[in-house]
């Protein structure tokens, strides 16, 4: 049957107005547009003891990469900065680690502890109430990524929808499984407890302190889907801002003389505490941080190409992104035309920022205590003093 041209005509409209107001909702951006914060001073250019190696940088990263954009610092001063440093990018899972030292200020300030069970703190999923046995599972074990608490969570990948072992196959605290519902009800826990915001807490605790210049409570936002209380909280970081954040666990928790994450946290925290498997070049996680113990840093990694490597040995931390977008219309696009970043060319950038930093140790120099740095051999379990 031949639908007539007059009666067609605004069921067309209909159907372009809808699709228009689609493409306009999926283009708006997340996040409001960065601006410098007042009073915030880039941090001083630290000169290269071989400037051979950041020419070679320079060169490999449009070369060899799809890095958007990188940073690194040396003992406070900036050692490189090449492409779009200063944008709000999605770190993905590196919130996970910005999460970290959220939790460490708060533990330390009384709000909570980490022996303190799901239990005790009232949280549940009324969507999928969880079981007495998992009840049990403590602030500890969602740190470790070790809650035993196996259901749909916001933001999973693929891969942890696949590996996700049956409901009840493990207790709390005896077994690692990279678990986003256990770094959503982290992210739960923090905000009922402080009574802050996520955003709010890292700008006043952590983003302030450290000079950072672009970061706003308003670039965390969240993602509630119908499937599970706990929405995921989504945190946007320039390339820059990261750098001064892994400066920050470079010299353990310090920044211009003051100490903005408590010291004892950041070694705990970056602690050897569940091996793991076929990660490379990662061995262990620490509470919301990858450990390479074979290279002696600690990582904050994410979707997409979001790489911080921590060297406190060295004081150097460098920040490697991809900018997968701010609106779901950029999200798709990287998706489908972009490219994933390599740790490989994180590892490879680590390497030539030694050398332009001069700051390869001695092979006769003695380990020091800080992130990746664990005295135990290789782990068969948790590590007790985790």
């Amino acid at each position: 049957m031949r639908i007539p041209a007059r009666k067609l005509r605004p069921l067309l409209a209909l159907f372009a107005g809808v699709a228009g107001a689609a493409l306009v909702y999926a283009a708006m951006p997340a996040i409001p547009p960065a601006t410098s914060s007042a009073g915030a001073e880039p941090l001083p250019r630290r000169a290269p003891a071989d400037p051979a190696a950041l020419r070679e940088a320079y060169a490999y990263l449009p070369a060899q990469t799809r890095f958007d954009a990188f940073v690194a610092v040396h003992q406070g001063r900036e050692l490189a900065r090449w492409g779009d440093a200063d944008l709000p990018i999605n770190t993905h899972s590196v919130r996970k680690s910005l999460l970290s030292a959220l939790y460490g200020i708060a533990i330390d300030k009384g709000y909570l502890r980490l022996d303190q069970t799901l239990a005790e703190l009232g949280i549940d999923d009324r969507v999928v109430p969880l079981t007495a046995q998992e009840k049990r599972a403590t602030v500890r074990d969602l740190l470790m990524s070790r809650s035993g608490i196996y259901i749909q969570a916001a933001g999973e990948a693929r891969g942890m929808k696949d590996s996700r072992p049956r409901r009840g196959a493990h207790r709390p605290g005896e077994f690692f499984y990279y678990n986003n519902w256990d770094f959503n009800v982290l992210g739960t826990i923090f905000e009922r407890r402080t009574g802050l915001s996520i955003g709010d807490a890292f700008e006043r605790w952590i983003a302030r302190p450290t000079g950072m210049t672009g970061f706003r409570a308003a670039h965390v936002i969240y993602e509630q889907p119908g499937y599970t209380e706990h929405r995921q909280f989504v945190i946007f970081l320039s390339a820059a801002d990261l750098a001064r954040f892994g400066m920050l666990y470079a010299d353990r928790g310090r920044w211009g003389g003051v100490q903005v994450v408590p010291q004892a946290w950041v070694e705990r925290s970056t602690r050897a505490c569940s091996p793991v498997a076929d990660r490379d070049p990662f061995d262990a996680y620490g509470y919301l941080w990858w450990v390479d113990r074979d290279a002696d840093t600690v990582w904050a990694d994410g979707w997409g190409g979001q790489f911080l490597i921590v060297d406190a040995r060295r004081r150097l931390a460098l920040v490697s992104r991809n900018d997968t977008g701010r609106s779901r219309l950029q999200l798709g696009w990287f998706v489908l035309f972009d490219g994933d970043g390599w740790r490989s060319h994180h590892q490879h950038l680590h390497q030539l920022m030694i050398r332009a930093a001069g700051a390869a140790p001695p092979s006769d120099a003695p380990a020091r205590a800080g992130p990746g740095r664990n005295a135990e051999p290789r782990l068969a379990a948790a590590d007790p003093a985790c």
